[in-house]
This record gives C-alpha cells, structure tokens and sequence, in this order.
C-alpha cells in the first residue's frame, strides 16, 4: 500500500478545500488581555504582551508551553537532563532550570496562582482560554519573581450550561492522548468544570546498550473546578488539580569524543566492547548514546486555589490563595557513557508554597483608574542528592594517570594508598561519594499600587511602586564517603617533597623537631615554587605530581553552612499612552524588576574566593587550588526597560509593534556542569531589539500572522564566567543562546461545505544561529532552527477531526550542551525532538 507523508496529505486537503465555500469571517476578534491586572483589550493594553487563544492552540496542536514557543517569538523554552528541568526565557532573559534554590526570572502564573518552580508548569494545556506571554519586567504587579517576564495562563471557568468533549489522539512514536471534559449546574448558582487527560508516547532516543528508546512521555493531569454565583455582586471559584509525569528522559549525545573516550570503551575500564566509541561522538542527532543506566524522572504536582471576586460598585475586590505542593525525583547516568562510572545519581526534592494575593481596584468610569495590593509567599524547599560512584571508576582514573601504559597507570592510586597509609582500595571505591541534604525557607511579601489617569481623552498616564521584601533560610548538610576528593594535593606534595629531603621519613611532629631545616624548606611556599619550576626547587623527584590528579576531585566535599539573606527593593513602571486615532494606540515608558538573592543549593555550592586569593600551586594562576572555592549564592537581579510601542487594530488588520532598551544588572547565571552547578552573578547584560506581530485577514477565509523578533545583546560586564577550562571574561561578548532574529508565520485557511466546517494551517519558525550555551565553543555547540508545523481539519454534527504534524521539516538543532563530566576534551549536548504527526478526533457535546 503507498504510503503519504504528512505534508503531502496537507496541501492535499488544502488544494481540496480551495474548492470549497469560505466560512464568512470578516473580520479580526477582538482579544481581551488581563496583562495589567484588570481586562482590557489587546490594543488598549499598554504592555507588550502576547495572546494565544484556545482556537489557535487547538489548531496549531500545542500541547504545552513548550510548543507554544514556535508561535512566539520572543518565547524560548527547552527541556533538558530530566523532565524537571525545563527553561523558560523572554527576549534572552531566563534562568533556574533545575537548580532547587533558584526561582526562574520569567514568573509562571496558571489562573493567577504562581508556580515557583518550572516543574510545576510544564503539565499539558487543558481547558486553556488563553495563555498571555508579558515580555520585559513585570514586578510591579506580578512580584519579585517576574524580573524577565511573565508567563500566564487562564483556564476556562465552569459554565452553567451542559457541555462536555472527549478527544483522543494518535501519533508516531505510539504516542496515545486521552482529553475529557465534563461542565454544568450543580444548582442555579453552583457550577462545576472536571478536565482530565493521559499523555503517553514512546521514545525517540535509542541507549545503545540496552537496544532501549528513552524520551518517552508519561504523563496524566486531573483538574477540577467549583463556581459558585453567591450573588449578583460575588463570585467564588475553587480549583484543584493534580498531576503526574513519570518518563525515562533525557537522551543526551556526544559531541566530540575527547581523549577519555577510548579510555571508557577499553576492557580494563568497561569490560565490555561495542562498536563505534563509548558515546556515539559525532552523530548528536542519530539520537542515540551508549548509557549503562536510564534516566527516571518522576514528578507530582498537587494544589488548591479560593478565588474571590467581589464587585463592590466603584470599587472591586479579589483575592487568590493557593497551595501547592511538588514532588519530584530523577536518577541519571551522571557521566552519560556505557562505563560503569557512575551508578547512583538520585535527586529528590520536595516543594510546599503558600501564596495570599490580595487587589482592590477602582474604577467610577471617570478620568482616574487605581488598583492597590499585597502578595504574600510562603515556601519550603528540602533538596537530596546523592551521588555514588560505579565499579569502574577506580580503574577509569587509573588509566588516566598513564593511559600509554594502561597496567602501570592503575598502580598510581594502590601506589599513593600505601604512600600516606591508607588501605589499598580506599580512593575511587565502588557505591562511594557523597550525599547532600538542603532546606530553604523563603518568605516574601509584595506591596503594590497602579493609578490610571486620563490627562484628556486621548492622553492617559500610568504610574505604578511596588515594595518587595524578601527573606530566606538556608542548611546546607553533607556527608561524603568518596575519599580521593578530600585529599589536599598541596599537603601531599609537602610530605613528597619533607620525604626526599629526609630520606624517606613521614611529615609527623617528631620528625619536624629532628629535620627543623628540612621541615621549613618543605612549606607550601616551597611545594608551589617547586611546582611552578622556579630555582629552590628544579624539577624531578622533589616535585608534586599529584597536583595533576586534580581533575578528578569533581566530588569535593561541601563544608555544611546555615545562613540567611534578607532582600528588599522598590520598582516601579511608568507609562504615557496615546490614543492616536479610534485604532491606533501609541505608549512608551519604563519599568524596573527585581530578584532577590538566590542560592546554590546544587553540590558545587562552596564559599566564594577571597579578593586577593593565593598563588596557584601550578604558578601564576589567581584562584587557587585549596581551600576550593565556588558560588554559594548569587546577588539579587535588576532588570530595567526602556520601551515604546505602537497598537493599531482595524477590521482586517492588526499591528503590534515593541523598540526597547534592556539590561540587568547582576543577572544570575546558572551554568550546568553535569554534577552541579556555577551560580554567579553576570555584572551587566543589556538588549536592545523589536518586536513586530501581526495579524491579516487577507479574505474571508484567509489569514496571515506574522512576527519576528531582533535582539542585540551583550555582555557589559561579566568577568569571572564559567568555561570549559575554569573562568574566563565574557565581558564585551554576545551572550550565548540569544539568536538575533526569530520568525513566526502562520496561514490560516478556513472553509464550509453544506454541513462541514474545515481549514489548513501552516507555521514556520526560523530562529538565526548563535552559539549555544557560553561555557561551549559556538564551534562546537551551535544551533539554529527551521521548522515547519502544520495542521487540517475539519468538524460536523459535534465532530472535529484534526490531521496535525510538528517538526515536519525534521530539523536537527540543539537545545542545549556542557562538557562531559570528568571526562576532559569531551562535550555532550541534547538534540531536538525529531518530525512528530498525528491525528486527533473530538467529540463535543
């Protein structure tokens, strides 16, 4: 039987349908927003915001946030390692993927109730209405958390009338969708909503070692909702939800096979021979890796919500409260190769938050609009991690040592054992490393205020403060049971160095008082000017050669630490807008935003550097080996734009136009390194850029969007940025991950024969390349995107039937890379989902 691809059947159906009558739609819907707290219209709004409503999430086949960045431009979202780790970024701006004491700078906020954690949003989109992306900082309504952006979703309330729909979908990849959804009158003034769903797919990344497809989707979502009419004047609205995801994810592939590669793949490390090399290098997106253990990721989210909205006249008043509990836990393949380098990697983490929102808004139809209000956020945040290492890593680091002669090579650490008198066997031993268990207590509180005035009838300037306050506790506990990482390399070259001039004795107390010359010459001082070549010591035996085991102390243990930060700050938003013409509306202003200070609750949380550290023991380097030094926490972030716009909206025609200034100043990095991860501070990050959308109702039936987004970013000041081989100065530099210029088209042909309603949709992103991630050559790691969605269907008599393609270019790019762990010269990166398809059937009644 022959077979049709995806696109062929599209531009079948839609070649079909140019035959057909065009529904009569004449004209644009009007859209309304509530980006500033209170419903406005998509052209009154004086905010650059973009809406996403239900029919074109339906249409496009948007599942989630994640597939809802291939219509929006200035949206970036990408999954990484695990399921939780998902990225959220506006206009360049985002971070706090999978780092537990890190809340994103892009705020999340599902029917008005925030998630702090991007785990908690990364469910599928449900009896969505519409999902609002608010771009530049948005504290001044929206918190301490929105520095970058805000994303919001808004949910369909229960209706009064019976209604329902049950949806099912099929793919590739076995992929099988179960959507239900159920709403009516409990009593004249009682209404209920009950939605459900089940997502499951299976993979399309191969582990070659267990002929096993991983990245799969599982994942299942119950919401229900309340609405109770308690008067003209009074809503109430209760919402709970729960939802599980529970995927072997994710695959990550090599993309350059260093030195260590041969090293892993060799019988004395692996005991077992496959072909190729250890990690398939070179071929990122065969999407296929060597891994001798599947990644897990289990994630549940649980919350419940009051809503009140209570019309007082003049005056409205409405309150939110929310609480909402996480759960998740994820165990890698930490090294992400077939040898056995790392068998445990279990991370759990347990979120609990409580948030009170409290708005009082007036409006008497007159020249002056205000809104006042408080936030109130509560969370406690437990975080374990434990990682072990595997049965070959004590033979892996051997045959580093001297991997020309692999047999003496693992005689170095049985060698250095006997040496300092410790057991044969103890460095590197099978199921040892270290566990670390972290809280974080975090209570926050917001006062905010808005005022609306009508200078004249066309002429309206907006002011808005808001004060943030902002308090957390931090325990930092460890334990650690892998040995070598504790060893002080600069001590053991004193006791090298105090054995040769001695004749071989130990550096003990006793043998100090007898060689008191000896003992001086063989100081630190010594053991690094030894090191670095100079005249004392010239270099042979006396040297420290265990200073180049330093590579494999990537497990040093954590010093425990109980500490706190308090953080508070005033931003504000002013705002003039200009009501041109009766569809044309000008604005321009500036607003501030604001992120306290975050911590590194990952293992690489260490204390920070002193400002004039020591001399390198290998000479000349300005950060020194001992004690380790690292980031335990990163400064509060501040994110200022400068932004003017033009909204202009006529029957067939709409155009939204945004020019802007950005920076912010002490923008928390958070760079992965495959264990944990480098929290710092990057001193100044600005953007300059537009944005353009754009919607045409070229006829009856047809209808372009069109946008695309300019970012010009730098880095002003960043000076002590993580690389490949330690800091470098990303001052001066473009910051990775920014494309310059991101388009978004879609066309929309709709179409009626007798009883039957169709359309045809197409969209196309094309995203310029740039350099991945900033600690990876763009040599290396780069990506850039062109892909091709597009859908057709049609409905009758309460059916809807949708044949739907994703990807369908099957481009290859990455989301994201690092370099390997403990594995020098190696770097690892993560592929793009490849081509997708499907059919969906809905049945509404």
């Amino acid at each position: 039987m022959k077979s049709y691809s995806p696109v062929a059947l599209a531009v079948a159906v839609a070649v079909m349908a140019g035959s057909a009558t065009a529904q009569d739609v004449t004209a644009l819907e009007e859209i309304v927003v509530t980006a500033t707290k209170r419903e406005q219209t998509l052209q009154d709004v004086p905010v650059a915001v973009t809406v996403t409503p239900v029919e074109t999430i339906q249409k496009a086949s948007i599942q989630d946030i994640t597939d809802l960045a291939s219509i929006v431009t200035s949206l970036r979202v990408t999954t990484l390692q695990t399921s939780t780790q998902t990225n959220f970024v506006i206009r360049g701006f985002g971070n706090g993927a999978n780092n537990p004491g890190i809340e994103p700078s892009v705020g999340v906020f599902i029917d008005g109730v925030y998630r702090s954690r991007s785990a908690g949003a990364i469910g599928d989109l449900i009896d969505v209405s519409r999902v609002e992306v608010l771009r530049g900082p948005q504290s001044t309504l929206f918190g301490q958390n929105a520095s970058a952006g805000v994303i919001s979703v808004v949910t369909q309330k229960p209706q009064f009338t019976w209604s329902g729909m049950v949806e099912g979908t099929l793919g590739n990849y076995n992929q099988q969708i179960l959507k239900s959804k159920v709403t009516g009158p409990i009593s004249d003034t009682l209404a209920f909503s009950l939605t459900s769903t089940l997502n499951k797919r299976d993979g399309y990344f191969r582990e070659l070692v267990s002929n096993t497809y991983i990245n799969d989707r599982d994942r299942s979502d119950v919401r229900g909702q309340l609405l109770w009419k308690a008067s003209d004047a009074l809503e109430v609205r209760v919402i709970a939800d729960l939802s599980n995801i529970d995927e072997v994810c994710c695959g990550v592939s090599n993309l350059v096979n260093g030195p260590t590669g041969a090293v892993i793949q060799s019988p004395i490390v692996n005991g077992r021979i496959y072909p190729g090399v250890a990690n398939a290098a070179g071929a990122p997106f065969d999407r296929a890796a060597y891994l001798n253990k599947l990644p897990r990721n289990i994630v549940k989210n649980s919350g419940f919500s009051l809503h009140l909205d209570w019309d007082l006249g003049d005056f409205n008043l409405a309150s939110i409260t929310a609480s909402r509990n996480q759960k998740t836990s994820f165990d890698y393949d930490f090294d992400f190769t077939s040898g056995s380098l790392g068998e445990y990697n279990v991370n759990t983490g347990d979120i609990d938050t409580l948030t009170q929102e409290l708005r009082l808004s007036y409006d008497a139809g007159g020249a002056i609009r205000g809104l006042l209000g408080a936030f109130y956020f509560d969370e406690k945040v437990k975080y374990d991690n434990t990682i072990l290492l595997g049965s070959a890593f004590r033979n892996y680091a051997g045959v580093l040592t001297n991997p020309t002669n692999p047999t003496a090579g693992l005689q170095t650490f049985p060698s250095l054992e006997r040496a300092i008198g410790v057991p044969v066997g103890t460095f590197f031993a099978n199921n040892t490393g270290t566990t670390i268990n972290t809280k974080q207590d975090n209570d926050a509180y917001n006062l905010f205020g808005q005022l609306d005035f009508d200078i004249n009838d066309r002429v309206t300037l907006t002011a808005g403060v808001a004060y943030t306050n902002t308090k957390k506790d931090v325990n930092f506990a460890t334990k650690q049971t892998e040995a070598f990482s504790g060893v002080d390399l600069v001590q053991l070259g004193f006791a090298q160095i105090f054995g040769a001039l001695t004749g071989g004795r130990a550096p003990t107390p006793a043998n100090f008082a007898a060689f008191p010359q000896q003992a001086s010459l063989a100081d630190t001082a010594s053991v690094r000017a030894c090191v670095a070549g100079q005249p004392a010591f010239p270099a042979g035996p006396l040297c420290n050669s265990a200073l180049g085991l330093y590579a494999l102390q990537f497990l040093s243990p954590v010093t425990p630490f109980a500490e706190s930060s308090a953080d508070s700050k005033t931003t504000y938003t002013v705002r003039l807008a200009f009501e041109a013409t009766d569809n044309l509306n000008v604005y321009g202003g500036i607003s501030t935003g604001f992120k306290a200070t975050s911590w590194n609750l990952s293992r690489d949380s260490k204390p920070f550097a002193p400002a004039t550290p020591a001399r390198s023991p290998l000479g000349g380097a300005v950060n020194p080996w001992y004690p380790r030094y690292g980031t335990r926490y990163a400064r509060p972030e501040e994110s200022t734009v400068k932004e003017i716009g033009i909204k202009g909206r006529w029957e067939r025609v709409a155009i939204n136009f945004a020019l802007f200034d950005q920076e912010i100043k002490d923008f928390q990095s958070n760079i992965f390194l495959g264990t944990g991860f480098v929290l710092g501070n990057a001193g100044k990050q600005t953007t300059q850029g537009f944005e353009l959308e754009t919607q045409f109702k070229l006829s009856n039936a047809w209808q372009l969007d069109f946008s695309t987004t300019y970012l010009d970013p730098k880095y002003d000041s960043y000076p002590n940025a993580q690389g490949p081989n330690g800091t470098q100065d990303l001052s001066g530099t473009r910051p990775a991950g920014i494309h310059e210029w991101s388009v978004s088209t879609g066309l929309t042909y709709n179409w009626s024969v007798g009883a039957v309603d169709g359309f045809a949709r197409a969209d196309y992103l094309y995203e310029s390349k740039v350099q991945a991630v900033d600690n990876m050559p763009s040599s290396i790691a780069s990506r850039q995107v062109n892909t091709l969605n597009a859908s057709v269907g049609f409905a009758r008599d309460g059916w809807d039937f949708m044949l739907w393609g994703r990807n369908l270019t099957d481009d290859n790019y990455l989301l994201s890379a690092f370099p390997a762990v403990a594995q020098t010269g190696s770097f690892s990166g993560y592929p793009n989902q490849p081509r997708t398809y499907g059919v969906t059937i809905r049945k509404n009644f």
